[in-house]
């Protein structure tokens, strides 16, 4: 028995060497191509991939720039409205504060008013109670225009000395 059964080992060596032969002849060219486009294809991928992975940071950076942006519009805008509310604060302040003044002012001149009114009063009661009293203390009746004015000047007299007293 042998071992080795050379013709069948040459006739296999044969076979295989006239399909390595037709594998190179047809098939290999055909499967290198076919692997050349596949690796094309996937450096191609690749290549797009890392140009999108670039443009999706150039968008990443352009969305934080465009956050702070934001962000720094708010902070402007919070600052202008701050500041509009400080002028209108300013601006109702100054507004009760003249209100203020001119309620004092009209304070002011109402007391005056009633001031001058109860000195006229004052004056025409005690121009009347002098004539009451002169008329009881001289029995007798005078004209009452001349005793009027009389009493009026004499109470004239005493608001002039009063004034040059006070001043």
């Amino acid at each position: 028995m042998k071992l080795i059964d050379f013709q069948l080992v040459v006739t296999h060596v044969i076979a295989f060497l006239i399909v390595l032969w037709l594998l190179r002849r047809f098939a290999w060219d055909p499967v290198l191509r076919l692997l050349e486009e596949r690796r094309n294809k996937i450096q191609g991928d690749l290549d797009n991939a890392a140009q999108e992975r670039q443009e999706a940071a150039a968008l990443a950076k352009e969305y934080e720039a465009h956050l702070r942006n934001i962000d720094a519009e708010r902070r402007e805008q919070i600052r202008q409205a701050v500041a509009e509310a400080n002028a209108t604060a300013g601006r109702i302040k100054q507004r009760a504060e003249e209100e203020a003044r001119a309620r004092r002012e009209r304070a002011k001149d109402e007391v005056r008013m009633i001031e001058d009114a109860a000195k006229e009063t004052l004056r025409r009661r005690t121009v009347d109670l002098a004539m009451l009293a002169a008329e009881k203390a001289i029995r007798e009746r005078m004209d009452g225009e001349k005793h009027r004015e009389l009493i009026e000047g004499f109470l004239d007299r005493l608001d002039t000395a009063d004034e040059s007293r006070g001043a």
